[in-house]
């Protein structure tokens, strides 16, 4: 394929007219031609590999030949998706062609040929995670966790993953037009979670039209449409949707560089318009002459006022007292090295539910702060601690929680702070002999959000802990195995260490594998 390309290119033909236009038209078909009243023939197929063109095997070029190649005009094709042609076959042709050689608006539409590609890849994926989840009972709390350490993502990734496959799978219709490269695994995420809470027959009208309109929208514009579709549809289903979406309000820190993070609230309109009145006043009210703060800057500044005393009197707005977690107040947890807060180096420090800090950042919050000692051995980890009782006492959860950071599940972002304390050996109320009796220790101790925490009680994964590196194994049903690594407490960066090149590779072969 590729020398066949390479030996049809004319650099003169690139050079010529490319006013062709990559833009929604007609779709594709058998025999379609390059212009009007312009028939298709062997010139006119090598005019197209000549200005920027791939041959597509196996299908008819018109003529009869059902065997034939179908040559397509990279520069000309009126619409996507390209039909009749397989994600292997596509990723092939368009991977031949020489890029830097064709024509500008030959470039335009490889970029659409190769999303073409990514979305018929993703409806390939989404097949395989069906066929899972179908083999598979509680597949909604199963699955996700294993497709997420088998992905190296988060679980609410691997959710979305789920969630989308299963979904498409409901409507053939958009899992057949997703499987063609026709629409994009955005698009069907709207059209999936605008129909969820619509009967059967109304969903499934309005997927069908979803999908017939999606080539010629924007996802935003997409999802307008939908929503509208389905409130002139049945009206009822937009009073549902507004109490199910209510039930799910919500506030997400998101993390973002330089030691920077957003507040994402997903309130009901009225509540979110009334907050955003109140802080616009409070923004203008800190406005003083000389005040060099932009508009932005003071609602941010009055906006975090608001917590913070919040924390500092450690009241509610109308004198209620804070709730305690394990027996703790509410307030910021930040891990740093004594070294680094005498000023003697610049370790970054940690700060709990977010992550490193730039050591000024930390020097900043230690000038307010109440400091425990964390003592740690030369690896970076707690030294280990224990009680012969059942539950740990707060200094012990203390120092779990600040050890692990985060839920030790693979992946799992959850802060220690908000997590339940678990034996990784469970406990064994019977135990007599003192030796066997001190199980509640830093050592059997770990930090599972609840969900991983049922996962692990329920079976559904098992853990092990090595004490030397402080790598806990969990195995799933299949016995496949993922590690996760300890956090450590401090540690000097080594990115600039020099370490050996990794290993190569181990050769699997030729496929199957």
């Amino acid at each position: 394929m590729t020398a066949m390309l390479e030996d049809r290119l004319d650099a003169a033909d690139l050079a010529g007219d490319v006013t062709g236009t990559a833009g929604a038209g007609a779709a594709l078909g058998p025999g379609a031609a390059r212009g009007p009243g312009a028939a298709r023939g062997p010139s006119a197929a090598a005019d197209d590999l000549g200005a920027g063109g791939l041959a597509v095997p196996g299908a008819s070029d018109g003529g009869g030949d059902d065997g034939g190649a179908r040559v397509v005009n990279l520069r000309e094709v009126p619409a996507f998706p390209i039909p009749a042609v397989e994600v292997g076959e596509l990723a092939s042709m368009l991977s031949s062609v020489p890029v830097a050689d064709v024509s500008d608006v030959a470039l335009v539409n490889i970029a659409s040929a190769w999303q073409q590609v990514v979305n018929m890849a993703q409806a390939a994926q989404a097949e395989v995670i069906r066929e899972i989840e179908a083999r598979t009972t509680d597949a909604l709390a199963r699955v996700p966790d294993e497709l997420a350490c088998a992905l190296a993502c988060t679980r609410r990734a691997a959710t979305a993953l789920f969630v989308r496959a299963w979904g498409a799978g409901q409507h053939p219709v958009l899992a057949d037009a997703w499987a063609a490269g026709a629409i994009e695994a955005r698009k069907v995420d709207v059209i999936l979670a605008e129909t969820s809470s619509a009967a059967p027959d109304i969903a499934a009208i309005v997927v069908a039209d979803a999908v017939a309109r999606a080539g010629e929208m924007t996802t935003p514009q997409l999802t307008r449409h939908v929503r509208a579709t389905l409130i002139a549809t049945d009206p009822g289903a937009a009073e549902r949707r507004r109490r199910t979406e209510r039930d799910r309000r919500s506030v997400e820190l998101a993390l973002a560089p330089d030691a920077m993070a957003r507040l994402i609230a997903y309130l009901p309109a009225a509540e979110a318009t009334a907050a955003f009145t109140a802080i616009d006043a409070l923004a203008g009210h800190s406005a003083v002459d000389g005040d060099t703060r932009t508009i932005d800057q003071r609602r941010a500044d009055a906006f975090a006022d608001i917590f913070t005393g919040i924390l500092d009197t450690q009241l509610t707005p109308d004198g209620t007292p804070l709730p305690r977690r394990h027996g703790e107040r509410a307030a910021l947890q930040v891990t740093v090295a004594a070294s680094t807060l005498l000023g003697l180096d610049d370790h970054p420090g940690t700060l709990g539910s977010y992550g490193p800090i730039p050591a000024q950042v930390a020097r900043e919050l230690a000038q307010d702060a109440t400091w425990r000692r964390i003592l740690t051995d030369r690896t970076g980890q707690v030294t280990a601690v224990g009680t012969t009782s059942y539950r740990p006492g707060a200094d012990l959860t203390r120092t779990v929680a600040a050890r692990d950071i985060t839920c030790t599940f693979p992946g799992c972002r959850q802060p220690a702070a908000r997590c339940e304390i678990d034996h990784r050996i469970p406990y064994d109320h019977q135990a007599t002999d003192p030796a066997s009796a001190r199980q509640t220790t830093t050592e059997n101790l770990h930090s599972l959000c609840k969900h991983h925490h049922q996962a692990k009680t329920k079976r559904w994964w098992s853990v092990t802990w090595d004490p030397t590196t402080g790598i806990s194994t969990w195995t799933d049903r299949h016995g496949l195995t993922y590690a996760r690594h300890p956090q450590r407490i401090h540690t000097a960066p080594d990115a600039f260490q020099h370490r050996p090149p990794p290993p190569a590779p181990p050769d699997l072969g030729d496929p199957p594998f």
